[in-house]
């Protein structure tokens, strides 16, 4: 394995967002040894401390040193192009893989989905059937089903003005 210096950026809590697009989210960046005794420490409590994401940044290869730059220079160690061998580990590190379900929660699962399938063909409007409605006497002896007739003359005005 080579020797790689990976910097992580560490995201703690719900990510959100500016208007422009940059993330308002309390983080921080970290630079640490990839599969070191530290990496494998680190890695391990990370999301105990509140992480709940975290990005790679930057990777470099310690073991391909120019020796013509400074110490404190970015340059002074190979970048590397290919990240795809950490990003799998921190990508496993924050996927959240579905427990099997025991007896009791299938049975639970089941009924919940019975359940909702029950209310959702009530809130779809299945029709059930109305009671028929029959025009003529009622039990007081008026008519229903019928408009009442108004004489022309009974009609007042609200306005005032006729």
């Amino acid at each position: 394995m080579k020797n790689l210096s990976v910097t992580l950026r560490l995201y703690y809590g719900e990510k959100n967002y500016d208007k422009d697009g940059n993330v308002k989210s309390k983080n921080e960046t970290v630079s640490i040894t990839f599969g070191s005794p530290e990496w494998d420490n680190f890695i391990k409590h990370l999301k105990s401390h509140g992480v709940t994401s975290a990005e790679v940044e930057k990777v470099y290869d310690l073991s391909k040193v120019n020796k013509d730059e400074p110490v404190e220079s970015l340059k002074r160690y190979k970048e590397v192009e290919d990240t795809s061998e950490v990003d799998e580990v921190i990508k496993k590190l924050f996927d959240v893989a579905e427990k099997p379900l025991t007896p009791e929660q299938k049975q639970i699962k089941e009924l919940q989905e019975q359940i909702a399938a029950l209310t959702a063909g009530a809130k779809t409007g299945t029709k059930t059937k109305e009671p028929e409605v029959k025009n003529g006497l009622s039990k007081g002896g008026a008519k229903t089903g019928t408009e009442p007739v108004l004489n022309p003359d009974s009609v007042v005005n609200e306005g005032g003005a006729e």
